[in-house]
């Protein structure tokens, strides 16, 4: 049976969000070739929802105000083949059909986090008992087989994880507390520190800008090498918090 496919975008807690989720959802469709093959899910508060969510969604859930409520939606995705993508981006480009491609033989497939981009990064580089690490998968973008049953555990650990380490009730000993903040780390951990992940295939998308270009980089030093941008990752400069009129 050919699995199924389709996009995940998760809005919470701010109603921007879910502005910036439906400007996104009807970018892809925008652009999506054949329309009527583009599947999507939506996962919002219920107070948010509207006839345009409704309209350009194929799917629907409710999820609750957390800040990183993204994690929740990703694991409770309806589709096999899964992308995720951030609220706060755009689909720009055609080539959007193509991102099933980048699957491969990954369970799992991220942008990268790399030294060459490192004036854009919030906090990368840290310290660990064992010496000095750093971040190398960005969560903005991630496609991955909900068909595969480490996956779906996968999913649902990262959520759980970063639950509890926001709320204080995990933590492991000789981190700085500023990275609990980030979903990243949870990631981190999952994929380098817990055996049960250890064959996880994690993969980079080929020439990962064009999947997730940040506004903030500078064009004239960094640039996708292969094509045009096809999702532009808005997250610097808005406004998340004033209500857009």
């Amino acid at each position: 049976m050919e699995k199924t496919k389709g996009f995940i975008i998760v809005a919470s807690k701010k109603r921007n969000f879910y502005l910036y989720a439906i400007n996104l959802a009807e970018s892809i469709r925008d652009y999506y070739e054949p329309e009527e093959e583009c599947k999507i899910c939506l996962v919002t508060e219920e107070r948010f929802l509207d006839d345009r969510g409704r309209d350009v969604a194929d799917d629907i859930l409710f999820c609750d105000d957390h800040y990183r409520a993204k994690l929740w939606g990703m694991a409770k995705s309806p589709y096999d083949l899964t992308m995720y993508i951030d609220a706060d981006m755009e689909c720009e480009h055609e080539d959007i059909i193509k991102v099933w491609d980048e699957m491969k033989d990954h369970d799992v497939v991220f942008s990268a986090l790399t030294d060459d981009r490192d004036y854009i990064y919030a906090e990368r580089d840290f310290d660990t008992p064992e010496g000095k690490s750093k971040f190398t998968l960005c969560g903005g973008v991630c496609l991955y087989d909900m068909s595969k049953p480490i996956v779906r555990e996968f999913m649902d650990d990262w959520w759980d994880l970063t639950f509890r380490q926001m709320n204080d009730s995990w933590w492991p000993e000789g981190y700085v507390d500023s990275l609990k903040s980030w979903d990243q780390f949870s990631l981190w951990w999952l994929v380098e520190k817990e055996e049960k992940y250890k064959d996880l295939k994690v993969g980079i998308f080929d020439d990962d800008l064009r999947w997730n270009y940040y506004n903030a980089l500078n064009w004239a030093i960094t640039q996708p090498e292969t094509g045009p941008v096809i999702l532009r990752h808005f997250s610097a400069g808005l406004n998340k918090d004033t209500p857009i009129v």
